[in-house]
């Protein structure tokens, strides 16, 4: 790496960490302000106060790290441009390309290092802090166990659920065996169904396709089959949603593995099928908004400096995260294809950007 690039990219990095410092201490501070009622009222252990916010810090690193991409690639250009810098370069006879590609290549090696972020890092703090904030704080009991692809939940009316696919979406469940107890904890009744599903009029589960196994305290079984039946439940589908990983809380092979369950079981993934290519897209969205950065910040360069730089960058990301999050909610309504939902705005973004660096003038 010649000595330009490296100051360049020192240049950059500097500008990242001065940023993404900024980022992190407005959004915890933003996070405090909006949890300290309930964690006083709940009267949290002042440790768990502190883990929660700590484990909270990658998923917010994740989520600001493109507009800190995009901003310390505006003002790295913009501060070289004010002091003649880039026109040195120019000078000396390095061309436009030469002189972003070193910002360019570290975005990508930003991107990268964001993906296995977000592969190993980010969901087992993310699940750290849910279980923070639900079990520690909020006192909520954990009174399910789940794998990726199962849930086993104990009812406080003494029914235990094994659940072998839940769609959150659609409250929704496959493959679902209840073993009910008596208050003794002796087994008096099994019931097997391969659809269950929450009726939101009558506020009950609906269970189809099941057989109800009856048994007796003299050790007899009676068996009965029935196509449709409801059963004395209070247990609603909020109860198991804090109980499955959410996407958030699994990394891209496990959501991989846990949608391949679900289209077998004859589930509807979209949902979590967009979810998954998001979690492709999202760590490149900072190569993206930095390669669209680059021509506007070296022409805000030369006329209004760093304010104009600015502005641009808020303008352009906001741009792109309404762009972004109104494909994926329409990849989530099934409006748009998945792939489409969540790299179109990338893809367009890359292109528009692609264009403007050839074109720029120093």
């Amino acid at each position: 790496m010649s000595i330009l690039s490296r100051y360049i990219m020192l240049q950059f990095f500097r500008m990242v960490g001065i940023c993404q410092a900024g980022a992190i201490t407005l959004f915890l501070m933003a996070e405090f302000i909006e949890r300290i009622d309930d964690l006083v009222e709940k009267k949290a252990a002042f440790i768990d106060s502190v883990l929660y916010f700590l484990f909270k810090i990658p998923q917010l690193v994740i989520f600001s790290i493109p507009l800190t991409v995009l901003l310390a690639c505006v003002l790295s250009l913009v501060l070289l441009s004010r002091g003649n810098e880039v026109v040195a370069m120019r000078a000396c006879g390095a061309s436009i390309i030469r002189v972003v590609s070193p910002i360019l290549i570290a975005s990508f090696g930003i991107a990268i290092l964001t993906f296995f972020a977000n592969e190993y890092i980010v969901p087992y703090s993310n699940q750290r802090v849910n279980h923070i904030w639900e079990v520690r704080v909020k006192k909520i009991s954990p009174r399910g166990y789940n794998r990726t692809n199962q849930i086993w939940y104990r009812s406080e009316d003494n029914t235990i659920w094994h659940i072998s696919r839940f769609d959150p979406f659609k409250d929704r469940m496959k493959n679902v065996t209840l073993y009910r107890l008596d208050k003794n904890d002796r087994l008096i009744q099994r019931i097997d169904a391969q659809d269950v599903r929450w009726v939101p009029t009558v506020k009950r589960w609906l269970f189809r396709e099941g057989l109800i196994h009856y048994f007796g305290p003299d050790g007899t079984i009676r068996q009965e089959p029935f196509d449709a039946a409801h059963f004395p439940l209070q247990d609603e589908p909020a109860d198991f949603k804090r109980t499955g990983k959410k996407p958030e809380e699994m990394n891209w092979s496990e959501l991989r593995d846990y949608i391949r369950i679900m289209q077998t079981s004859g589930v509807d993934s979209t949902q979590y099928t967009v979810d998954l290519w998001a979690k492709l897209s999202t760590p490149f969205i900072g190569f993206v908004l930095a390669l669209v950065g680059v021509p506007f910040s070296l022409k805000s360069s030369r006329a209004g400096g760093v304010a104009l730089g600015v502005a641009i960058t808020i303008s352009i990301g906001a741009a792109f995260l309404v762009l972004f999050y109104a494909g994926i909610s329409l990849g989530h309504a099934g409006r748009l294809p998945p792939l489409l939902a969540t790299w179109g705005p990338n893809l367009l973004f890359l292109a528009g950007g692609s264009y403007l660096l050839t074109h720029v003038r120093g």
